[in-house]
């Protein structure tokens, strides 16, 4: 039995349309397989929106992000996000990094002060879903915190690392962990140096709200340079509908079907130029029709006899 999902797909300028675009395809597609409509309620916001309306976040803008189940973005360069993301209760970023065909890393810290508590629940939740493992990175008074949320999830394994030792691993081993939960002062550093880009590796951001939609975005591409050529790296675009379907609308099978296909085309695939040291690179659109070819093997039937 089919259900139905509204999301608020905001866009702004650049290379924002062509992103949201192979999103759209893609959530279509992994929809159709796992019996979720996904309902599009598009809008702008930033540049676009300026042009159009004469404001960065319009009316019509903020009344789809907030009847939204789940706020998908393309633009994360745009200054006015942070405009949307005032109107939104968010607590909590999760960040995924996904490398090679099954690595996949979540790191998760407080976005405001006062969410400490919450983010760290929601951490646990998401470890339960996972490998049942949390590395918790900070000082003394976030041991407390975590070890406190701890006590009423005593089948998740909690070791507890120190920065000094938790951010080299982020840079040289980060499949050593599974949830990263980051104290605040140090969540910026860990983050960065692990979804540094890389052959195969591929980050995307979601800011998880207690009340309301959730919002989901994939890491700057630098916005502008590739606009209208059609060869942006649409992955972290990609990883960012997974997340989506995954904390923000409860579909995990769908978002860990579509984030299996994207690292698989990201290791075997079409790379498009970025990814390349010479050569003919791929489309956007050669990318995500081969992300999407790849559903179908990424289901446990798959290959079965």
């Amino acid at each position: 039995m089919s259900r139905t999902a509204t999301v608020a797909c905001v866009t702004g300028a650049g290379t924002a349309p062509e992103l949201m675009a192979e999103a759209m395809l893609a959530l279509d597609a992994v929809g159709r397989l796992h019996g979720l409509e996904i309902d599009e309620t598009h809008v702008t916001f930033g540049a676009v929106a300026v042009a159009r309306a004469g404001q960065a976040v319009p009316a019509l803008t903020r009344a789809a992000v907030l009847a939204a189940d789940a706020v998908l973005v393309a633009g994360a360069e745009e200054p006015a996000l942070a405009e949307i993301m005032s109107e939104l209760d968010l607590r909590a970023q999760v960040t995924r990094v996904r490398f090679g065909h099954r690595d996949d890393v979540a790191f998760v810290s407080p976005l405001a002060d006062g969410a400490e508590a919450w983010t760290i629940e929601a951490a646990f939740r998401i470890a339960e879903s996972r490998t049942m493992r949390i590395a918790a990175v900070g000082d003394a008074p976030w041991n407390d915190l975590v070890d406190a949320v701890a006590a009423h999830h005593e089948h998740v394994h909690v070791e507890h690392l120190a920065p000094k030792l938790a951010i080299p691993l982020a840079a040289f081993n980060a499949s050593r962990f599974d949830v990263a939960l980051v104290a605040p002062v140090w969540a910026e550093a860990m983050v960065e140096i692990a979804a540094a880009p890389a052959t195969a590796r591929v980050a995307a951001h979601g800011l998880l709200a207690e009340h309301g939609p959730s919002m989901f975005v994939p890491s700057p591409d630098g916005g502008f340079a590739l606009a209208g050529s059609g060869v942006v790296n649409p992955s972290s675009m990609l990883l960012a509908a997974a997340m989506m379907l995954e904390y923000g609308l409860d579909a995990p099978a769908a978002g860990a079907t579509l984030a299996g296909a994207v690292s698989a085309v990201l290791v075997d695939g079409p790379q498009t130029p970025d990814l390349l040291h010479g050569g003919v690179g791929a489309t956007s659109r050669e990318f995500t029709s081969r992300v999407v070819s790849g559903f179908q093997l990424s289901q446990p039937w798959a290959g079965a006899a």
